[in-house]
Parts: structure tokens; sequence; C-alpha cells
């Protein structure tokens, strides 16, 4: 598995006014699209409404 850092459009659902934030999430998967699927499928939430995903990026794993 590889890791992906998902950078991701929300806001409050009891927001009235709909102010906006960005998040970050991390999501193991094989590649960039199921990392997306997986994000999609375990993101709805309750508190929060996903506006926009801006970018899905493979975090480097280098061994120090």
């Amino acid at each position: 598995m590889r890791l992906f850092n998902i950078t991701a459009q929300v806001y409050k659902n009891n927001d009235v006014s709909k102010q906006s934030l960005l998040i970050n999430q991390i999501v193991d998967a094989d590649c960039d699209k199921k990392a997306l699927d997986n994000f999609n499928l375990h993101f709805p939430s309750i508190e929060y409404n996903l506006v926009k995903v801006y970018s899905v990026e493979e975090i480097s794993q280098d061994a120090s």
C-alpha cells in the first residue's frame, strides 16, 4: 500500500454562511484513483459537506 494526501474544501453543515475550510486526509491505497475512491466512500459526514477535492498526492516514504 502507498500513502496519499488528499486536500479538499469542506464546510460545516450547520454554517449558514458556508464558510469553507481546507482539510488534508491521509489515505492508504494502491493508486491515486483508489485513494480518491476510498476518500469519497468514507468522507460522508454528519458534520461537514464536501465541496471539492483539490489534490491527491502520493506521500514519499523514503527510508532514512
